[in-house]
């Protein structure tokens, strides 16, 4: 357990005495000095039931030869995982009402939160690390495979998939070693949603070329053009998801506000244009988010939770292309080979995320740097023998 105070909070400490109020003697033991009324004790805890994650995989594979050479698979491959650790803020305060009162509280405000809190005395960010949260894969795999051929070899795949959890779209994971989920604490299933690393799309080609010698033409272009050799890996994908956060919503329960999702407007979300009109503007539609509403029995500033959903969005897809270029020379029985690798060889650039908190105003929707390096050429030369 663990206590913050600061400012007016620990007014009373002292060098000689830090502890306010001091701490129980030893004799006092086993009789309990309430210590913290405002909600200043904090609790990290593990549940006493926790148990071994496990994941249950499945998947059905078809393959066909086309010739001697090539090979098509399309499959599906799918996962289960179950009893995945996570982290709950147990204390969230409840809503309360003239009908339904909790230690004297009808209203819910931001101001008696702690009041509405199930157990008095505790912080309501209070943390318990449980393993009961599951997550679901499920994907389409398709791909054609090459053998060496007259000089050819190549691998081309593509997976059309989506991945779930209860987890995702939180920031607890800056600050702990796990999870936490979004919006209401007492229920993860409604933050089910698309996980923070899911690709929709994705695809991949990689090939080996070596041109095969020149049998005519004069001395110096056949010995110009042999040995060669290109290699190269092409990437494409699409961006990963996105949960828009409010840090004003939420506010009745006292949880951490950077874990409350945002109220849709009905608006779309999407805006027009290209991806440079995006970048220069906002990736989204502002108009697409409102305030978040006002709790009930709460007035003005005392919000509830937003309606957005987990993973609503998606922030840019990437492109990416590598390849490598090697020339061999040979020496009696050893060789010297020349190799000029490049790195993102069109310059492209993928942008990072944009900024996904509502309540971050004009900076919300903006994208203020790139997820990838420039184009990097790098030249190697290996003696072999």
């Amino acid at each position: 357990m663990q206590q913050f105070l600061f400012g007016q909070q620990n007014a009373a400490a002292t060098l000689a005495a830090p502890y306010s109020p001091l701490l129980p003697p030893d004799s006092a033991y086993p009789l309990f000095q309430p210590r913290t009324p405002d909600g200043a004790l904090l609790v990290e805890a593990i549940s006493p039931r926790a148990i071994d994650p496990y994941t249950e995989e499945y998947n059905l594979n078809l393959q066909r030869a086309l010739g001697r050479d090539t090979l098509i698979e399309v499959g599906y491959v799918g996962s289960r995982s179950l009893h995945l650790a996570g982290s709950q803020m147990f204390n969230q305060a409840q809503l309360v009402s003239p009908a339904q009162p909790f230690n004297g509280a009808t209203t819910n405000t931001a101001a008696n939160a702690q009041q509405r809190a199930p157990f008095a005395g505790v912080n309501e960010t209070s943390l318990i690390n449980d393993t009961r949260y599951i997550a679901d894969y499920n994907s389409l795999q398709m791909s054609a495979t090459r053998r060496m051929r007259h000089g050819l070899e190549f691998l081309a795949s593509y997976t059309w998939g989506k991945s779930l959890n209860e987890t995702n779209g939180s920031n607890g994971a800056e600050f702990y070693e796990l999870w936490l989920y979004t919006n209401d604490q007492n229920n993860p299933r409604q933050a089910y949603g698309l996980t923070d690393f899911d690709r929709s799309n994705r695809g991949v080609l990689s090939f080996i070329y070596s041109p095969p010698a020149m049998r005519r033409g004069s001395w110096a272009a056949r010995q110009a053009l042999r040995d060669w050799r290109f290699s190269g890996i092409m990437v494409a994908q699409s961006g990963t998801p996105l949960t828009i956060v409010d840090r004003n919503a939420g506010a009745v329960y006292g949880t951490y506000p950077f874990e409350h999702r945002a109220q849709l407007s009905g608006q779309p979300l999407a805006t027009g244009g290209s991806m440079f009109s995006r970048v220069h503007s906002t990736y989204w539609n502002p108009a697409a988010f409102t305030s978040a509403p006002t709790a009930p029995f709460g007035g003005p500033g005392d919000t509830d939770f937003g309606n957005a959903g987990s993973g609503i969005a998606r922030g840019p897809g990437q492109r990416d292309v590598d390849m490598a270029v090697e020339r061999s020379f040979p020496v009696e029985s050893s060789a010297l080979r020349f190799r000029a690798e490049f790195f993102n060889l069109t310059n492209s650039t993928n942008f990072a995320n944009p900024d996904r908190t509502v309540s971050d105003g004009s900076a919300f929707g903006t994208i203020t740097s790139t997820a990838n390096n420039p184009r990097v050429v790098q030249f190697a030369l290996r003696y072999q023998f």
